[in-house]
């Protein structure tokens, strides 16, 4: 039981480390972000399409940029 209380207070403590602004480092751009407004401009220009396309595309594809990219590319 110690052994799982151990486990999860890190899971917990990693969890409240991301997407910590003030830490700096290699971004994670292998996966979009839809809840943070400049993941959404980024992407969005990246891939010539809206917000709210972007938003549509991570909901049907997932996170994971190449996804998103390969299920835009078959939309066209």
């Amino acid at each position: 039981m110690s052994s799982y209380i151990a486990l999860n207070t890190l899971f917990i403590l990693n969890l409240s480390n991301m997407d910590d602004k003030s830490k700096t480092g290699k971004s994670d751009d292998s996966r979009i972000n839809v809840n943070e407004s400049y993941e959404l401009q980024y992407w969005s220009e990246k891939f010539n399409i809206t917000a709210e396309e972007l938003k549509e595309a991570v909901r049907e594809a997932g996170s994971l940029a190449a996804d998103v990219e390969k299920h835009l590319k078959q939309k066209t």
